[in-house]
């Protein structure tokens, strides 16, 4: 009755799988690109897009040294293929999000099973972080991908030492460094540490063949390295971080790594706190916060009685997840969003325990009104922000999806336990939606690259310049598919030739027009500059209560 009431609930979890990725994926035709970080990247690739120079990473015209080449050399690659926008720019992280998932259903399924696989999987696409993650596209979006793909076939390789598990698995760690450092072979092989430590397989520690599958690993991140001495190392004379002889090999292989974890690198952030991430988890993790601290109190109070794979499964998930999360803890370098890469193990403890949760009749009821509570606080979140914001296409969008929700509740009023499963997961649908909706009409209507692009693009080709606005120039370079150049005075514009475009503060036209009698208004937009930022400044905008700036492009012509 159990493998029964499993596989009916697997097969259901289908069904919510694809409706919530259906609804993250929405998130994609946006035409805006919502985060800073989001335009500095894509910037970034835009340049390799543009100038074929797939060596060197620059932005507003100079070197950049922080981030490895690999995410931007994925996004240039889609760049050249189906040109430059937001949409392009979010396609590969959210197929990279797939790619995680894929993983995460991999490996819950060589541990427990098909249907505590899809248990997983669910979990894994309704976390709010990693469905927020998949359309934000940061680093940590390919790195979750690139370690789900190492940790499969690293396992698949300690039982069976195949040459395609070697190479698959020495791929997706190089893949991994190659996208955010040494660093991440840690996770990559805590579990694996963690589970021969409990195994007292000790000679797996000097074996052959993991010496072999270290050496592949580094071999495969040798495009990364040569890319760094071509634009770093082989051209001491570059000033980077204020200084010349800098090393990219340097940077890379520990400044960006052990330099960031001890804060004695180029870059620092001193504001670390040891409980930091586990607060971010107890929103970031939503709405499977209380299923995951169930499944590592069931997992260990049943530990003893288990048998000896899935007490290894259980010390390799556990292993993988709070060995990384306690690096992170440690470090003064602390984001939020640096622990995505770590929920799909906390994903698959979660679909484990639910397997068991749902197929024990027996089982307590206290998760399942906890979840019944997230239901509540979620779909409330939803509609109280909706009217507070009081903006018609967002109250018709709450609207219709909790009626959505009461049909279904309606309609399934005999789904039990589940319900405490697909309840949640729909009210998270709604939230997300509703965030993803509002976060997109509202910086389509105070966004200035995208309204300054939709008045450049319909006047003559001339050379773009934003005054005083860096972030917005990338932002507009990537709208218009060009290059806009940022100034901060307009004496350098004295020196230039030819017809151009500039966009800058209405406050400052005067000094402008001083220099250029010529100059010719286009348009003033009444715009917010710095559009990110925290949450209440986003409702504040969307509601309309956001102080507003006149942002004016002018045209100069010298014919």
């Amino acid at each position: 009755m159990a493998i029964i009431a499993a596989m009916k609930f697997a097969h259901r979890a289908k069904w919510l799988v694809f409706l919530t990725l259906l609804v993250n994926a929405a998130a994609m035709v946006s035409p805006v690109i919502n985060g800073g970080d989001s335009i500095t990247y894509a910037a970034l690739s835009q340049h390799i897009a543009m100038s074929n120079d797939w060596s060197d990473l620059i932005l507003d015209g100079q070197d950049w040294l922080d981030k490895p080449h690999l995410p931007f050399w994925i996004t240039a690659v889609f760049f050249k293929l189906f040109g430059v926008s937001a949409f392009t720019y979010i396609l590969p992280g959210f197929l990279a999000h797939l790619v995680g998932g894929f993983f995460t259903y991999r490996i819950a399924r060589l541990f427990y099973g098909r249907d505590t696989a899809w248990l997983t999987v669910l979990v894994y696409v309704s976390v709010y972080h990693l469905m927020d993650s998949s359309v934000e596209v940061k680093a940590e979006t390919y790195l979750t991908a690139f370690i789900m793909g190492a940790c499969y076939y690293w396992l698949r390789f300690d039982a069976q030492a195949k040459l395609k598990y070697l190479l698959l698995g020495a791929l997706f760690s190089a893949l991994a460094v190659m996208t955010k450092g040494v660093f991440t072979l840690i996770t990559i092989t805590s579990g694996l540490v963690c589970m021969w430590i409990f195994q007292r397989h000790w000679q797996r520690f000097w074996s052959a063949k993991w010496w072999i599958a270290l050496a592949f690993s580094l071999l495969f991140t040798v495009p990364e390295l040569y890319a760094l001495y071509l634009q770093f190392d082989a051209h001491p004379e570059k000033i980077v971080f204020g200084q010349t002889h800098v090393s990219g090999i340097k940077f890379f292989l520990w400044d960006s790594q052990f330099g960031r974890f001890f804060n004695t690198g180029p870059i620092k952030n001193t504001n670390g706190h040891p409980l930091y991430f586990v607060l971010v988890f107890l929103w970031a993790f939503l709405p499977w916060v209380a299923v995951f601290f169930a499944s590592i109190i069931s997992g260990v109070r049943k530990f003893t009685s288990r048998s000896e794979a899935e007490k290894s499964s259980f010390v390799f998930l556990c292993g993988a997840f709070f060995t990384t999360f306690g690096l992170f803890s440690a470090t003064s370098f602390q984001l939020d969003h640096y622990t995505v890469i770590l929920f799909p193990f906390a994903a698959i403890l979660c679909g484990k325990f639910l397997t068991d949760w749902l197929s024990d009749a027996s089982s307590g009821r206290a998760i399942y009104w906890i979840q019944m509570g997230f239901t509540l606080v979620l779909a409330s979140l939803a509609v109280v922000l909706s009217i507070r914001i009081n903006s018609l296409p967002l109250l018709a969008f709450v609207a219709v999806a909790m009626l959505a929700f009461a049909a279904y509740g309606y309609a399934t009023r005999g789904l039990g336990k589940f319900a405490a499963v697909a309840y949640p997961l729909l009210a998270m649908n709604i939230l997300y939606g509703f965030l993803a909706l509002m976060t997109a009409l509202t910086f389509t209507r105070y966004d200035v690259a995208y309204h300054a692009a939709s008045i450049i693009r319909a006047q003559p080709r001339t050379t773009i310049y934003a005054h005083q606005m860096p972030l917005e120039c990338r932002e507009l370079g990537l709208y218009l598919q060009t290059t806009c150049q940022p100034i901060e005075d307009f004496n350098s514009l004295v020196r230039t030739t030819g017809d151009m475009t500039v966009v800058l503060r209405e406050s400052d036209v005067a000094q402008l027009t001083q220099r250029f009698p010529q100059a010719k208004f286009l348009a003033t937009l009444d715009v917010v500059v710095h559009k990110t930022g925290t949450f209440n400044k986003l409702i504040a905008m969307a509601q309309g209560n956001w102080p507003l700036e006149k942002v004016a492009v002018v045209q100069i012509r010298r014919n």
